[in-house]
């Protein structure tokens, strides 16, 4: 915009100065004018005297000219005298524009110098910028490398202590499961410190510390369990009776004897021979000679404890420390159980697949009366309804024999049906709605066939699925406890054929009744297409299409 400016007002003051120039010419022009106007004048006086010849009106003839001459003199010096103001002003005003150009011009100069200098200011400060924008940009870049690496740090960190609190919670969350199956003793304890210390792994920002410090608590609770043992009172449920004050005497976790101290019964802490469930589980029908010895057992001890001697005595507990002898079987006063009993005792040994399995077997149960049920509706052949169709047509009655099919409603009813209504038609037009009869009535009478072949053919699937899942359980229990009780792997064993017996049982069945179901659909199919054929015969003739 600067510049713009000085190159208007350059442009202006030149076109002034050419205008000054133009009136100046015009000035000259007019001085011209005025000579040659006074030359003109002498020239003529001097011819005209000596040729005139009245000398008088010739003095008043020049006299007059004269006085012309002079009034446009005085005119002309007059319009001399306007240009050379005019000129004189112009002459001002052009010295004024050129001061002003001048002015201009060195404001102009100004401007200029301070724009260089601003210019070379703005350069090295622009220089100095770029030198600091090229520093911070590396130390940035440093900082973000570093901030990367951080970050990279923590995130590893994170998931690091994430998977470490996940681990923790998973073995919180295994050993909770494996509490209600364990030794008893101290459960309520182990309990309290699992379910805190799952709380604090769970919370939106995991405790992990004061989780893993539950999960120690409660394995040194159990380690405590393991390698210790007491004898004092208790409360415990003998039997059926619960809160009874006890002796209990435990050695670890391989014995754990109870004697009631008002009528002296006596039960014991034994294995059960489960994979799940309750492993250890309280027996008071013992045999009277484990009792009797487990009472002494439990009754020395006491003597012993409140004797307050340092001598050392030897007691002898009445049972096999390693539990590998089957107890719970030599127990000669064991009732004998009701088919209901062991049915549930069979049932709960399958593991959770038998619970699928019986579902199978019910739908597979419900599938086979309903399809009974109605295949002996709609496909019911009645000699009575065959003979009187049989009459009926004998007579030409059609219309009542074919009212008579519509109230029996059967498939075999709805097939002659579809023949008596063509009666009046063609022999082709009769075959053909015969065809469309027997198409509609097959998909009826097989329904649910497949779904029913398909329950037959689950069960045993089932079966082989919880014969793997017992495996599987029984060979995590060997990890864990090892291979010292018979009774774990024999119990594993069975556990994980039951599931196949039950599979087989209900499989057997299920295929027998669907070939039953399968042989009356044949036969019922075959009687629609004999009585049909029977009936075209008689109703149209042996005649061909």
């Amino acid at each position: 915009m600067i510049l713009d400016e000085r190159t208007g007002a350059a442009l202006q003051t030149r076109d002034e100065r050419n205008n000054v120039i133009a009136r100046s010419e015009v000035t000259k022009q007019s001085m011209h004018r005025i000579l040659f106007v006074l030359v003109l004048f002498f020239t003529s006086s001097a011819f005209a005297w000596p040729w005139s010849s009245d000398k008088k009106s010739a003095e008043d003839e020049a006299r007059i000219k004269d006085s012309l001459l002079q009034v446009e003199v005085r005119n002309l010096q007059r319009e001399v005298e306007t240009l050379t103001r005019i000129r004189m002003q112009k002459a001002d005003s052009l010295e004024k524009l050129d001061a002003k150009h001048w002015s201009n011009r060195y404001a102009e100069s100004q401007l200029t110098e301070e724009h260089q200098n601003k210019t070379r200011e703005l350069d090295g400060r622009y220089s100095k910028l770029s030198t600091d924008l090229g520093r911070v940009t590396e130390e940035v870049m440093a900082n973000k490398n570093v901030t990367e690496e951080a970050e990279e740090k923590s995130k590893s960190e994170e998931i690091a202590f994430d998977a470490l609190n996940t681990q923790v919670k998973l073995s919180i969350e295994k050993t909770l499961g494996d509490v209600a199956g364990d030794y008893p003793v101290g459960m309520n304890k182990r309990l309290l410190n699992l379910k805190r210390a799952s709380a604090e792994a769970e919370k939106k920002v995991p405790n992990t510390i004061a989780a893993v410090q539950g999960y120690m608590a409660d394995l040194l609770a159990r380690h405590e369990v393991t390698y210790t043992q007491f004898y004092g009172n208790e409360v415990s449920q003998v039997g059926s009776r619960p809160d009874v004050n006890v002796n209990r005497l435990r050695l670890g976790t391989v014995f754990l004897g109870e004697v009631a101290n008002d009528n002296g019964d006596v039960q014991a802490l034994l294995r059960s021979g489960a994979l799940q469930g309750k492993v250890f589980e309280w027996n008071a029908n013992l045999p009277t000679e484990m009792a009797a010895n487990i009472k002494a057992a439990v009754n020395q001890t006491g003597s012993v404890a409140s004797a307050a001697t340092d001598a050392q005595a030897t007691i002898v507990i009445p049972l096999d420390v390693l539990q590998n002898k089957a107890i719970k079987n030599s127990i000669t006063d064991a009732k004998e159980l009701t088919w209901t009993e062991e049915f549930k005792s069979f049932f709960k040994k399958g593991g959770i697949v038998m619970y699928p399995l019986s579902l199978v077997a019910i739908i597979a149960l419900l599938l086979f009366l309903e399809r009974f049920v109605m295949l002996s509706y709609r496909g019911h052949l009645g000699r009575r309804f065959t003979k009187k169709m049989d009459a009926l047509v004998a007579e030409k009655k059609y219309e009542e024999a074919a009212n008579l099919c519509l109230k029996k409603e059967t498939s075999l009813a709805m097939v002659l049906f579809a023949v008596l209504n063509k009666v009046n038609d063609t022999r082709e037009n009769a075959e053909r709605s015969l065809q469309e009869a027997l198409l509609r009535e097959q998909p009826k009478l097989e329904r649910r066939m497949g779904l029913l072949a398909a329950m037959g053919t689950i069960a045993p699937l089932l079966g082989l699925l919880g014969t793997v899942t017992g495996i599987i359980t029984l060979f995590t229990v060997i990890t864990e406890v090892g291979t010292n009780d018979a009774r774990v792997l024999a119990g594993g064993i069975s556990e994980a054929l039951v599931t196949t017996e039950m599979g087989l049982v209900i499989a057997i069945p299920v295929m027998i009744l669907h070939g039953l179901l399968s042989e009356k659909i044949e036969k019922i199919t075959s009687e629609l297409y004999v009585q049909s054929t029977s009936l075209m015969n008689k109703v149209f003739g042996k005649e061909s299409k």
